[in-house]
């Protein structure tokens, strides 16, 4: 069951992301995120109030220890997960998308490395299998070269950005990893992502509030997409949550991560963006890397 939903998560979080590109180009990336944070939290609120009305009386009852504990990582991991978005946004505005992306994109290799130091092992073949998923998922995403082994990036910003993805990768897979071995075994997967969505929805509004600027709320047609990306984008965050309690971490995090090429391929399918050979070559290696974990 954790590879089905590691893989809803991929096919999800790749469509929201083809979409919110479109609302960032109308509204702007920072207002695309605040606004993206609020609906989200009153989606997973609706949720909560028509499928588990009990919850809040719940929340409000003396905790365990060890539940706790899982609350007590879920805030740590929305501070990460605040951390690593703005830093990752910080990273699109200083560098080339298609230069920060990747390496951003490389968080599961963190939260692999972190999955097997407390202990989780795998079958051979699995392991075989994530690191030809995540092999296919860089070949896919990460810049091209030119025939004379030059990268298609300018030089001048080849360099920038790098360190906000960086922090962007480092802050989501420590995240990911804390959320599938010290949270969601205890609270499932909406309850820790509405927690998070909370702190992020408070804290995205109280950082242009500093600047003395208000974020300007979007109007018209543009709401549909704004609406459907943060559907999707929630979705794909439960399913990759409930995965993260019912499977190993190492896997569901990897197949998770095919988001990223996943929306290279939709830019091909809508956008006539091509592939290279190198991208191609990427998107197979993929297919090959999820039937070996599958087996």
């Amino acid at each position: 069951m954790g590879i089905l939903f590691g893989l809803t998560a991929a096919v999800a979080w790749a469509a929201a992301d083809f979409l919110a590109r479109h609302v960032s180009r109308r509204i702007g990336p920072n207002r695309a995120f605040i606004f993206m944070q609020w609906v989200g939290l009153a989606l997973l609120s609706i949720y909560f109030a028509a499928v588990t009305p009990a919850l809040w009386t719940t929340l409000a009852s003396p905790l365990s220890r060890p539940a706790r504990n899982a609350w007590e990582g879920a805030c740590l991991a929305g501070i990460l997960n605040i951390g690593a978005s703005i830093s990752l946004y910080r990273a699109f505005a200083a560098g080339k998308l298609a230069l920060v992306t990747p390496i951003a994109a490389s968080y599961p290799a963190l939260t692999v490395v972190l999955a097997f130091a407390s202990g989780e092992r795998l079958k051979t073949m699995a392991d075989a299998g994530i690191a030809v998923v995540l092999a296919g998922v860089m070949l896919t995403v990460i810049p091209g070269v030119t025939a004379s082994g030059r990268s298609r990036l300018p030089r001048d910003k080849t360099e920038r950005g790098l360190g906000w993805a960086i922090t962007a990768a480092l802050g989501f897979g420590v995240m990911f990893w804390l959320l599938g071995f010290h949270v969601t075994p205890l609270l499932g997967g909406a309850l820790p992502l509405w927690l998070m969505r909370l702190m992020g929805a408070f804290i995205v509004v109280l950082l242009p509030l500093r600047r003395q600027t208000v974020p300007v709320i979007p109007r018209g047609s543009v709401w549909w997409p704004l609406a459907a990306s943060a559907l999707l984008d929630t979705t794909a965050f439960v399913a990759n949550n409930v995965g993260l309690a019912l499977g190993p971490v190492s896997v569901v995090t990897a197949l998770a991560s095919l988001f990223g090429a996943l929306a290279v391929l939709l830019a091909w399918i809508f956008l006539g963006e091509r592939l290279s050979r190198r991208q191609w070559l990427g998107v197979t290696l993929i297919f090959v890397g999820v039937a070996l974990v599958s087996i």
